[in-house]
């Protein structure tokens, strides 16, 4: 399997929970409405009841899968007839928290082997005449049988809290509960400055003399394309997003052009598929955004919604249905009334007009507003098997604002040779390694993947280079410490690679893809015991039924045929 491409998120520190308490010592009514919304509730503990009365699930593969347990206690657990007169196979994990508000779904991050797992079962929420249920979470829906398997790494979590967990490798290990606990999105996520903005409050109320203006970042006052950043942060999600800061995790700071910090590759031409976090890709192809101010005024996000509420809030349901209103006065024939007869407008509103209710590639059962406004935008798009990205061919573009200059990188040969590595487009990301970057010499990340690249077509002396380069750039990028240590022992020189995974292993003493390449280099060198105790370590770590029947082999060899059986049992036991 090739290296996984880490596609890190800049990091922002969150207040803490005194904080957030001050914030609700001058705005309760606002801190107490915003609580109750689905940015603040995006992640968190299992709540109680949430699970009960739901139906056990089963996959292409015949394995089944059902919820097990209440609150804190809940497991997921998975069961399969493996035939042939074997038992059946079951295995369980507890469930440790939560992840979206399960507005529309949620899903859940099982613990096994101290990391975290994407749990194979979502809830989605009722919707018409279908009862709230169990459903395969996505990654299990588009490739069955993955089980434990898809990992819940910070980067999955950025977009649901602004406190990511401390990094570490490998990169879903289960953090400490000391060190970290699953929230949601702060006040600090759209308004930069909160502490100093309390000081700046002190200082006016005890009539002491202030420092400049209040430094407290309010997006509302904003040029449209840095106020609608804010929100596309989270809500432009694309098929491949770079980002532009080496090992730096979280939602970016706000106040900035997110072009700025992160390059998003869009499908290149729009079609009627819908992913489910597509809002905003979505929005800036209408005519409404198009052809309005790009000042604060210019439709965006918060020309309807207001994110302090939530959106089953009467009032702000009111308000999303009454935002085109706001332009469409009928005053200009830009912004013409609507020529539906008035009892017409009792049954249905804009939104239901002009944005349709469709489901999603993405997401199994769910429907969304397309936020493409369009006068007649068509039927809902047909139902499928789900997929991602948009366009698993690879045809992309990079994202850009319509009405704004993109920044200089836009484009760059070395980022788009990144986005096709990480969608698995090795033919069409090699041939951009001998084109320029402005971002050779400062993203470690860069470096990692050419140095992969270098590493398939054989080019052993330029892979080692490239993954000494991302190191220098990022000490401890553990996916380059790990390739380098093993490619330092395929070409001979092993003291040198024994030492690079030494090191990481003595950071890292979970990384069990070191180990295993450590194992490696030690059986060129001919120690059958560090071998087997590398490999043994490894299995502790992240059980595998082919690590086992390495295992199995290699105790054969050496005569030891209780220690092979053993192994041979434990592959089996590991097979589902």
């Amino acid at each position: 399997m090739l290296p996984t491409l880490l596609l890190t998120l800049a990091f922002f520190q969150t207040p803490s929970e005194k904080d957030e308490l001050s914030c609700a010592d001058c705005h309760e009514s606002i801190v107490e409405s915003y609580a109750r919304s689905g940015m603040a509730r995006a992640l968190e503990g299992i709540r109680p009841g949430e699970l009960r009365g739901l139906s056990t699930v089963t996959d292409a593969t015949g394995t089944n899968y059902r919820f097990e347990g209440d609150g804190p206690s809940a497991r997921i657990v998975e069961t399969r007839d493996r035939g042939g007169g074997k038992p059946p196979f079951r295995d369980s994990a507890p469930l440790t928290f939560a992840i979206g508000a399960g507005v529309l779904d949620r899903s859940y991050v099982a613990e096994k082997h101290g990391r975290m797992w994407f749990a194979p079962l979502e809830v989605v929420s009722g919707s018409g005449d279908r009862p709230r249920h169990a459903a395969l979470a996505p990654p299990h829906n588009i490739t069955p049988g993955s089980s434990f398997t898809v990992p819940v790494t910070r980067e999955c979590l950025a977009c649901h809290t602004d406190a990511p967990p401390p990094r570490d490798w490998p990169l879903n290990a289960t953090p400490s509960p000391e060190l970290w606990q699953p929230t949601g999105i702060s006040c600090a996520a759209c308004h930069s400055g909160g502490e100093a903005h309390m000081n700046w409050r002190m200082a006016e109320l005890s009539d002491e003399e202030k420092q400049g203006a209040d430094p407290i970042l309010n997006p509302a006052r904003l040029p449209r394309t840095r106020s609608i950043s804010v929100c596309a942060a989270c809500h432009l999600q694309g098929d491949a997003r770079i980002e532009l800061k080496s090992g730096h995790i979280g939602i970016p700071l706000p106040g900035s052009d997110l072009l700025e910090h992160r390059e998003i590759f869009v499908a290149a031409r729009p079609t009627e598929d819908v992913g489910f976090v597509s809002h905003v890709e979505r929005l800036v192809l209408s005519r409404c955004y198009l052809e309005t101010d790009s000042g604060p005024q210019g439709l965006q996000c918060t020309s309807c919604h207001d994110p302090h509420r939530s959106l089953r809030d009467p009032l702000e349901r009111q308000s999303v249905r009454g935002g085109c209103a706001r332009c469409h006065t009928g005053e200009t024939p830009l912004h013409p009334v609507c020529a539906l007869p008035s009892e017409r407008h009792a049954a249905q509103d804009c939104v239901d007009c002009h944005m349709r209710r469709t489901g999603v590639f993405d997401v199994e059962a769910v429907k969304i507003h397309d936020h493409w406004i369009r006068k007649r935008p068509g039927p809902p798009s047909r139902s499928g098997k789900l997929r991602f990205p948009e366009s698993p061919s690879g045809d992309w573009k990079p994202f850009r604002w319509p009405d704004v200059t993109p920044p200089a990188h836009h484009g760059d040969p070395g980022l788009r040779m990144m986005a096709l590595y990480h969608g698995r487009h090795i033919d069409r990301a090699g041939p951009l390694l001998e084109r320029p970057s402005a971002f050779r010499g400062k993203l470690a990340m860069l470096h990692h993947v050419r140095a992969v690249l270098f590493e398939i077509s054989g080019r052993i002396d330029a892979a080692l280079a490239e993954y000494r380069e991302a190191i220098r750039i990022d000490p401890d990028l553990a996916e380059s410490v790990s390739n380098l240590g093993l490619l330092h022992g395929r070409v001979g020189n092993t003291k040198t690679g024994l030492r690079v995974l030494d090191g990481l292993l003595a950071r890292h003493p979970g990384a069990d893809g070191a180990l295993r390449n450590r194992a490696l280099i030690k059986r060129v060198l001919g120690d059958s015991e560090g071998f087997l105790a590398d490999l043994e370590a490894a299995m502790v770590l992240l059980p595998n039924p082919e690590l086992a029947l390495a295992l199995a082999r290699e105790w054969q060899r050496l005569g030891r045929m209780d220690r092979a059986n053993y192994w041979r049992a434990e592959a089996e036991r590991l097979t589902r």
